[in-house]
């Protein structure tokens, strides 16, 4: 077995081992970030903006240090609310995460964040897509230039916008559409393979995603040929 097959194996069971409900000690975490960093030295992908096709796909967040002063001391499952998951476009609603994935479509450059949470007392649950699109870094092959532009909370249950706007206590007449100005932001794609996908981040997070054979929620991706 190669090493980079060696270390990918060494990476996922170790991320599997982690309590996603419990923050990682600093010690597990300069582990996972050294085992990370000699990973993408061995990406078979080295220029992915070049490979859109390749980039493209519904992707589950398995590790995230969000880089973030305000986020970034939360496990992968946490509480944290609407208006930190909406660049502080929804109120300061407390919310439980659950599940963070990103979809991309190299077609439109769609760059889209789906996170699923549920109300403080988890008794509804909901889907936040905040809507971005990518373009290229002329610079750097390996950084997504990326600017978000509208999020959106939607029901995950079947529940109707009044009933969702009850259920995590927003105002009757608060929208759940918003669109606002993109700020800056990039994310480099350090290591790509088929199934595995690392980022490095503008605020300092990495990231470790793993690609998903599903329908994307804010994307309809084509269907195979």
């Amino acid at each position: 077995m190669d090493r980079r097959t060696t270390l990918k194996n060494e990476i996922l069971a170790f991320v599997a081992d982690l309590d996603p409900t419990v923050l990682i000690n600093e010690s597990d975490k300069a582990s996972l970030k050294s085992m990370l960093d000699e990973l993408t030295t061995l990406t078979p992908v080295p220029e992915p903006i070049r490979h859109p096709d390749q980039v493209e796909g519904v992707w589950e967040s398995l590790f995230t240090s969000f880089g973030a002063k305000h986020s970034d001391d939360q496990p992968m499952k946490h509480t944290t609310t609407l208006a930190v998951q909406s660049f502080g476009n929804f109120p300061m609603v407390p919310v439980h995460v659950n599940e963070i994935t990103q979809e991309i479509l190299s077609e439109t450059q769609a760059y889209n964040n789906v996170v699923f949470v549920q109300n403080e007392d988890r008794s509804a649950n909901a889907i936040i897509v905040v809507e971005g699109n990518y373009s290229e870094d002329p610079e750097d092959p390996k950084r997504f230039q990326v600017s978000f532009s509208g999020v959106s909370l939607n029901g995950a249950d079947g529940q109707s916008d009044a009933e969702l706007r009850e259920q995590f206590g927003l105002d009757p007449d608060e929208p759940l559409r918003k669109e606002f100005r993109p700020p800056a932001l990039h994310s480099d794609i350090v290591y790509l393979d088929e199934d595995l996908r690392i980022n490095y981040g503008k605020l300092g997070g990495f990231y470790l995603l793993r690609r998903l054979d599903r329908e994307g929620y804010s994307i309809a991706y084509p269907a195979a040929a």
